[in-house]
């Protein structure tokens, strides 16, 4: 008997293990394990997910025919027998995210979300390559970036730019006090090679986000290891080396990942050295003879001289060097609870201000203005710590504590060609902030709410150096000397209901409040000698939108919604001379709103989507700058100098109108097309102006192809002219060096970018930019775009 038992208990535990299937699922290219693919039987009863190794547990699956589903990958079925599956699945060349995390901080699915919503992807990351986040955002063909300098990047989005989009890097606003209306750089502190993904928001944000978010929210998600399923610790790394050739630019990059079941790390470092960018050779259009570098300023035996450029392509000075590192962990404090803390740090070398370098004293001459403008190091630091809850109750489902702290430090030097004293105005920002976030799931409806606080103290100092005796004077710093700061607080909620099982409803509110003080040692700049600002503004923001599939594929969507900006540091207390004239502090500034409308179309299948939107928004009391008077007068003479006075100011009432076109399809196996085209138009309707930061038409073309380990592109990216009478006349009359007779000309380049998956560890990427060499500027730029631009990468994984 006892035999026959050992027997049957042998039997038991043989068959026990016998059922104990799982599917492995890899990528056909790369040979590496696919996490989240979507496993269910024929029977439509059992169900599983991959984990981060790629396994599935099908061992309670009966046999019959299982199917594999991933958004990024053809769907595959393969007969299940009883044993262990290796699954293998193609990559799609096009693939469509079907969930967006940026709408209302939670993940959504796409299907419920009435306003335009871009991702990109980690993958496309990878093989676009590209050397900071303002390209990333470009290459897209759906973000519009200016560029002052090579050290720069500054997205437009809808007509609205620098302050008056959003920043967020994991759930954390990047704007700050001092953000400023003018183009920023700030975007080159995030590091595209530590990204997991990045989100576009178009439109107004305000009521989630708050202010600044009037025409959109750029949200940058980071990488994040996932905790690891079983007992054995997860060991993944990556390096990057890259070159190109059109500004000698040179990358490295390392991270590393460690995952266990309630433990993981993720660090991140690169480093990339830029020389002095070489534009175009091959001028045509209206690039004849225009932009060309003939002279540079030098100092040489104590003197400022002009040295004639021994090639006119070669844009002395623009070279810089930049560095980001990440390093995050995250603890499992239970099932339910985990806690997380984020380090962030990015820094650069000193950055060429490379328009204002080429400004001349007038509009024949060769004479410069500047022997020196650039910009000191572009420091950045953030901590960040979260807290998760999972728990469901009566008031969440989940729920979200982030503190937050920010370190700015920025400066900007500048010295007349022929004059010995080099001035420097430093900034200095601590950011912190908190929010809370909750997220209610109803049986039909998602309740989304929560509060933010963040507050700023800013520190401003200039000072002159004498470059000869190294004597050092003060002079004015560019924003009150005394201090300021800037704080705000909001209660926001947003509710989503499923009206039917193809119209959802989308709805939200928040209230906002700002104060912002600040005082000066120096009322010389100070109308009427006031010596100190105190400003106390609120706004109410609402928005309402209706996602309605019509079926599977079509879907209209319908969206109004309210966006404001309060006046912040730079807006009100902000001292800067700019060729003739001088922006001066304006204490009686009031904040921005908008009303914008988006509706658009969109059709999707499997291999192909199309989507169509337009919009119009209206804007009150736009921030805009316009002439004033400082102390009764429209000049003053500053460092005896006679300046027009200029402040920003309130213009009435302005529109915004537009639209964009998306067409991406998979014509046949391993092959694809897209387009992007988008356009925005506006006016200053108090005094019949063009806005600043509405965009020509521009957009991408493309044709891709993939077969199993290689990928590649050839595209066209292409931007229309802009005519004189459609910019600002200020714009041309401050900064008449930036534009040609016509004005704005119109311009395209072709490209190819291929990559190479030469096996699970290493993969090779190529590209050809600019491949004419052709001169061209996009709209409203400082610098000159590369011209032809050879690059090479090579990746490693383990």
């Amino acid at each position: 008997m006892r035999l026959n038992h050992k027997i049957t208990l042998l039997l038991l535990l043989a068959t026990t293990f016998s059922y104990s299937q799982k599917a492995h699922i890899v990528d056909e290219a790369s040979g590496k394990s696919i996490v989240d693919v979507f496993v269910y039987h024929e029977n439509k009863e059992d169900v599983a997910y991959s984990d981060e190794k790629g396994i599935a547990d099908i061992s309670a699956f009966p046999k019959g025919l299982i199917f594999f589903q991933h958004p990024s990958y053809h769907q595959q079925s393969i007969a299940f027998l009883g044993s262990d599956i290796d699954v293998i699945m193609r990559e799609k060349i096009m693939s469509f995210n079907e969930v967006i995390i940026s709408a209302n901080k939670w993940e959504q699915e796409e299907e419920s979300i009435s306003q335009e919503i871009m991702t990109i992807s980690k993958k496309t990351i990878q093989f676009q390559n590209p050397q900071t986040t303002a390209d990333l955002l470009a290459g897209s063909g759906q973000v519009f970036v200016q560029k002052s300098q090579l050290g720069g990047g500054s997205p437009k989005i809808r007509g609205f730019a620098a302050n008056s989009v959003l920043l967020v890097v994991d759930g954390v606003r990047m704007n700050n006090a001092i953000f400023r209306s003018g183009n920023l750089q700030n975007i080159i502190n995030i590091d595209p090679n530590a990204l997991e993904s990045s989100e576009v928001i178009f439109g107004p944000g305000s009521v989630i986000y708050g202010s600044d978010a009037m025409g959109g929210v750029m949200d940058f998600h980071s990488i994040d290891p996932k905790w690891s399923t079983d007992d054995i610790i997860d060991i993944s790394g990556n390096a990057l080396a890259r070159y190109s050739t059109a500004a000698n630019e040179q990358t490295g990059h390392i991270d590393v990942s460690v995952a266990q079941k309630k433990f993981t790390f993720f660090h991140s470092s690169s480093f990339t050295s830029f020389d002095d960018l070489r534009a175009g050779s091959r001028r045509s259009g209206g690039y004849q003879g225009e932009f060309e570098r003939n002279f540079y300023a030098a100092r040489i035996n104590g003197q400022d001289q002009l040295i004639q450029n021994n090639d006119l392509n070669v844009q002395r000075f623009s070279g810089y060097d930049l560095f980001n590192t990440i390093s995050k962990v995250k603890y499992r404090i239970s099932p339910k609870t985990d806690i997380s803390y984020g380090f962030y740090f990015s820094t650069t070398s000193d950055i060429p201000r490379y328009d204002n370098l080429t400004e001349t004293l007038g509009p024949n001459t060769d004479s410069l203005a500047a022997a020196e403008w650039y910009y000191g190091p572009q420091k950045w630091q953030m901590h960040n710590l979260k807290v998760s809850f999972y728990e469901s109750n009566a008031l969440f489902d989940q729920a979200r504590v982030t503190l937050a702290y920010q370190k700015f430090e920025e400066s900007r030097n500048d010295r007349d060609f022929g004059d010995d004293r080099l001035r420097t105005r430093s900034e200095f920002v601590d950011m912190y902030s908190i929010s809370l976030d909750f997220d209610k799931d109803y049986s039909k409806s998602n309740l989304y709410y929560g509060l933010d606080f963040y507050h700023n103290d800013v520190r401003s100092e200039g000072f002159r150096t004498n470059i000869e005796t190294n004597a050092v004077t003060p002079t004015e710093s560019r924003y009150p000397d005394g201090g300021s700061d800037f704080t705000s607080f909001a209660l926001y909620g947003s509710y989503v209901y499923a009206l039917t099982d193809q119209v959802t409803f989308n709805s939200g509110l928040r209230f906002n409040t700002i104060s912002l003080k600040a005082s000066t040692t120096n009322s010389q700049a100070f109308s009427n000698g006031v010596s100190s600002l105190d400003l106390q503004n609120s706004a109410l923001n609402g928005s309402l939108g209706l996602a309605i599939n019509l079926n599977d594929n079509n879907k209209i969507s319908y969206n109004i919604s309210t966006g404001f900006r309060a006046p912040n540091i730079d807006d009100v207390g902000k001292v800067f001379d700019v060729g003739n004239s001088i922006v001066v502090p304006n204490p009686n500034l009031n904040p921005e709103y908008s009303l914008s409308n988006e509706l658009s179309f969109q059709r999707k299948t499997d291999r192909a989507l199309f989507k169509i939107v337009a919009f119009h928004s209206r804007l009150f009391d736009a921030i805009v700058d316009g002439t004033f008077t400082l102390n009764g007068a429209n000049t003053a003479t500053i460092d005896g100098e006679t300046l027009e006075v200029f402040s920003k100011v309130n213009a009435g009432d302005a529109e915004l109108y537009g639209g964009s076109l998306i067409i991406t399809a998979e014509i046949v196996d391993n092959w694809a097309v897209s387009k992007t085209i988008s356009y925005t138009g506006g006016k200053d309707l108090t005094n019949d102006e063009p806005l600043r930061h509405t965009t020509p038409v521009f957009g991408k073309a493309s044709v891709t192809h993939q077969r199993k380990k290689f990928r590649s592109e050839f595209y066209i990216e292409y931007n229309g002219a802009r005519g004189r009478d459609e910019i600002p006349s200020a714009e041309i009359d401050r900064k008449p060096y930036l534009y040609t007779e016509s004005g704005s000309p119109a311009w395209y380049t072709l490209n190819l970018k291929s990559s190479y998956q030469i096996n699970e560890h290493f993969n090779i990427n190529a590209g050809l930019e600019n491949i004419l060499d052709q001169h061209y500027r996009p709209y409203s730029s400082g610098i000159s775009a590369p011209g032809r631009n050879f690059i090479l990468a090579v990746r490693a994984s383990l």
